[in-house]
């Protein structure tokens, strides 16, 4: 009967600290209950809903920024280019194919001549589009047909 002997009231209170703080922690760490006030920060803060103002006003609103280069110090418009009719596709390859869902698209590259100096280009067709003379008919996994004045022409991936 010693063990008893050294139960003093300090011992006693100690070991009912040990004891509360035990089930404590395993209340919190299981159940989630009884969580702290800065815990709740967990979630995030919130955010006001704004609206978009594209989902609000009509694309011909936009009209003035679109015309100007925003990006030019002067805000000239932006340069329109005249496509090139192409005669053939020689010297494009094909980079590539991309197949989502019924949208298919096709990766070209080809090289132009500018001033003097030939100038890697590389431009995405999309089934059904024109593109430099040519319409395009079906976009496959390995090669794109496009069909011409020349008739029907595959480009394939190189080998």
């Amino acid at each position: 009967m010693r063990w008893r002997r050294e139960l003093n009231p300090v011992n006693l209170l100690l070991l009912a600290g040990i004891v509360l703080l035990l089930v404590a922690t395993i209340r919190i760490w299981w159940s989630g209950v009884g969580l702290p006030s800065h815990f709740a920060a967990a979630k995030g803060p919130e955010m006001p809903l704004t609206p978009t103002l594209r989902d609000q006003q009509p694309l011909t609103a936009f009209e003035k920024a679109i015309a100007k280069n925003l990006f030019s110090p002067d805000r000239n418009a932006p340069k329109t280019s005249v496509a090139k009719v192409q005669s053939s596709l020689e010297g494009r390859s094909l980079l590539g194919t991309m197949i989502i869902g019924d949208t298919r698209a096709a990766i070209i590259a080809g090289t132009t001549k500018d001033h003097g100096r030939s100038v890697p280009e590389v431009d995405v067709v999309y089934l059904g589009e024109e593109w430099g003379g040519y319409k395009v008919l079906e976009v496959s996994n390995d090669s794109v047909t496009f069909q011409g004045k020349d008739g029907r022409k595959t480009l394939s991936f190189p080998e």
